[in-house]
């Protein structure tokens, strides 16, 4: 059964839009879908804001074994269900599902991380998520999920590589601000927690990134070695 709370229906098609679903609940979901032109609305909404994302990240082709076992599983999904009166919807064709592929995992971690954190979430105005990504590459190294009052998560993608004699240093700039404030030194190979009440300000466009410095971080307050990783906020929570 569908949620009747607007939130919790906008959640639903967010998780719908990136494929994290559950087969059971998804199928219900499409069910109401069909006839429902509010959640219609709510799922393009997801599309428009979360589908630009795949530009942060190269396209990764499945191997054909993993195709084979998708299609095999949409054609299963298809013997059970009554052939359609119209034609293939946006949302049930494979060469959606096939645009989004890393950055829908992605951010499939990322939500389901908020989705199973063990305290209350805040209030769905106010999460935030940065991609970080390396500056001459540009590949995901890292997620910053933050939610105002709580705590702010670094998580590492990969294990970043730091010399014995050398330290990764985490900072962040709103807009507006004249300069970096220092988050920390952090561990290269494990999730950090912050409170976000050590942060200067959370907020949409914000700055966060990863820089190589001397061991016991910058001597002068602002990032001094060269940076590894970078990102900018983006609020993904329901209107």
């Amino acid at each position: 059964m569908m949620p009747a709370e607007p939130a919790d229906r906008a959640a639903l098609a967010a998780e719908y839009v990136i494929g994290s679903l559950p087969e059971a609940e998804r199928a219900g979901f499409e069910r109401e879908l069909a006839r429902d032109f509010d959640l219609q609305r709510e799922v393009y909404f997801w599309q428009d804001r979360l589908l630009p994302m795949t530009r942060m990240m190269p396209p990764v082709e499945p191997s054909a074994g993993l195709w084979a076992r998708i299609e095999r599983g949409i054609a299963d999904r298809g013997a059970r269900s009554p052939a359609p009166t119209e034609g293939v919807r946006w949302w049930q064709g494979v060469a959606f599902w096939r645009l989004g592929t890393a950055a829908s995992l992605l951010l499939a971690v990322a939500l389901g991380l908020r989705l199973l954190a063990p305290t209350a979430a805040p209030p769905p105005d106010t999460r935030f998520y940065a991609v970080l990504q390396s500056p001459d590459r540009q590949e995901a190294g890292w997620i910053v999920e933050a939610a105002a009052g709580g705590k702010l998560r670094l998580i590492p993608l990969v294990t970043t590589a730091v010399a014995p004699d050398k330290a990764l240093q985490f900072w962040t700039k709103p807009k507006d601000a004249s300069g970096p404030t220092s988050l920390g030194l952090v561990p290269p190979d494990r999730v950090t927690e912050i409170d976000v009440a050590r942060l200067p300000a959370l907020e949409p466009d914000q700055l966060f990134e990863l820089t190589l410095e001397p061991p016991g971080g910058s001597p002068i307050g602002r990032p001094t070695g060269p940076i590894l990783f970078v990102g900018r906020t983006v609020n993904l929570a329901v209107r």
